[in-house]
């Protein structure tokens, strides 16, 4: 990228666009502004629509012939980031971008600014030269890190139609090696509260006579959590197993045990690192959060009258998530202890999808690919989930879901960053991928 380019990208990562605390609120308003300024860049008309929540950035960028017939091609990311937790984690401040070892460190650098910022610039470039040979339609949503739905919202109610789909939002195979994503899980979400008394009681007083909400809790998440890596049978109602070519490719990318190692992550029971494209991308999975109960860091021998957790389930391509919802909501009730109050709170659902790589577009993307990066695109299914993917799907529009971080970035985590050298590779691959779309004039 050059170096006004990177100018402009260090300027949104400076930006704490947290939409999970509220007190970030200016701070997503600020990220929104930036983003539609680059829409404007690439010549076209951008809008910060105000949702429920944060806003929504929508923008139109004509193809460079001004054809009404070009091919209409959504171009979709998110400004809005996770919390970036203990600083003191950090060998960086989270919001000040710094380059170290070839790495971009900050949070956001490569879930999704820094992903999505390639892709404007891709646009940008083919506007500038004149080649741009699509109209680009783009969403950029401020609340997909925090179970919003604005952005999916918007989508269902689009009426035009649209030849395809365009998201940098998902990790490469490998340096060199681009993926394609054919299949992305959905998310249920949940906070669970047991309250087992109107206040704490004293332990020596009560212990062992009274219900303690902690130990209430603990049971309840027992009932649903795995066990040797297998969740309840209700929980697997309707997966669609992963056919021979996907489990193929599951073969080119790096083994389970190297996969956890490289994060700097246990397996989970002895089967966990040999099943672990099974288990992350095609299947089912249950995990806690965070917890609560009392107050850990003090010396009091109470009984808590209350306990909480958040819980989420990762639904598999073919599964119902609301059918999922439903079994989740059945087991937690039913394995509350006698006497526990329990609520709970719904913090999202979300639809798994399917992408057939068979499609047009989705070979056009592919070939894009193939030319920017001298490889041919893995196809494979992504373990994360992306709301507005299964919206896209339900409208009918082939969605090509691809990225330029690696699989240690840390998103999600302290240390995040991104390749210095991917930013370019990236801005190019959306460059050559456009220009292939742009073949499937009506």
């Amino acid at each position: 990228m050059t170096p006004h380019e990177l100018e402009r990208l260090y300027a949104l990562l400076r930006v704490p666009s947290i939409s999970a605390e509220p007190a970030h609120a200016p701070d997503l308003s600020c990220a929104a502004e930036l983003v539609a300024d680059e829409v404007r860049r690439a010549g076209g008309e951008a809008e910060v629509r105000p949702t429920d929540r944060h806003p929504l950035v929508l923008g139109e960028v004509p193809a460079s012939d001004g054809a009404a017939d070009a091919p209409r091609v959504i171009v979709y990311g998110h400004y809005d980031v996770q919390p970036p937790g203990p600083e003191d984690r950090w060998s960086s401040p989270p919001f000040e971008p710094v380059e170290r070892d070839g790495n971009l460190y900050a949070r956001g650098a490569s879930d999704d600014k820094g992903n999505l910022f390639m892709l404007l610039v891709g646009v940008q470039r083919l506007a500038a030269a004149g080649r741009l040979p699509v109209r680009v339609s783009v969403v950029v949503d401020g609340e997909e890190e925090s179970g919003g739905d604005s952005a999916v919202r918007h989508i269902a109610a689009d009426a035009e139609p649209a030849d395809a789909a365009l998201i940098f939002d998902m990790p490469m195979v490998a340096p060199g090696r681009p993926a394609l994503c054919t299949g992305l899980r959905g998310l249920v979400y949940r906070r669970v509260t047991v309250r087992a008394a109107a206040t704490d009681a004293h332990s020596g007083l009560y212990g062992g006579a009274a219900l303690n909400a902690a130990v209430a809790l603990g049971r309840i998440l027992e009932a649903v959590t795995p066990r040797e890596g297998r969740l309840p049978d209700a929980l697997y109602v309707g997966v669609a197993p992963a056919g021979p070519e996907e489990v193929a490719a599951w073969a080119e990318l790096p083994r389970g045990q190297q996969a956890l190692d490289e994060a700097g992550l246990r397996p989970a029971d002895p089967g966990a690192a040999e099943g672990f494209y099974l288990r992350t991308f095609a299947s089912p999975s249950l995990d806690v959060h965070g917890l609560a109960a009392g107050d850990p860091g003090l010396v009091a021998t109470a009984i808590p009258g209350t306990a909480t957790a958040t819980l989420s389930v990762r639904v598999a391509p073919g599964q119902d998530a609301l059918q999922v919802a439903a079994a989740l909501d059945r087991l937690l009730a039913d394995a509350a202890p006698e006497g526990a109050e329990v609520t709970v709170e719904d913090l999202g659902t979300f639809g798994a999808a399917y992408i057939d790589p068979r499609q047009p577009a989705m070979a056009a993307v592919a070939e894009g690919l193939e030319r920017a990066l001298g490889a041919r695109p893995v196809p494979v299914r992504t373990g994360g989930t992306i709301p507005v993917v299964a919206a896209l799907a339900q409208a009918g529009v082939p969605t090509a879901l691809t990225g330029f971080g690696l699989p240690g970035d840390a998103i999600h985590a302290p240390d995040e960053h991104l390749r210095v050298a991917h930013l370019g590779l990236g801005a190019r691959a959306a460059i050559e991928v456009l220009t292939s779309l742009g073949g499937l004039r009506r």
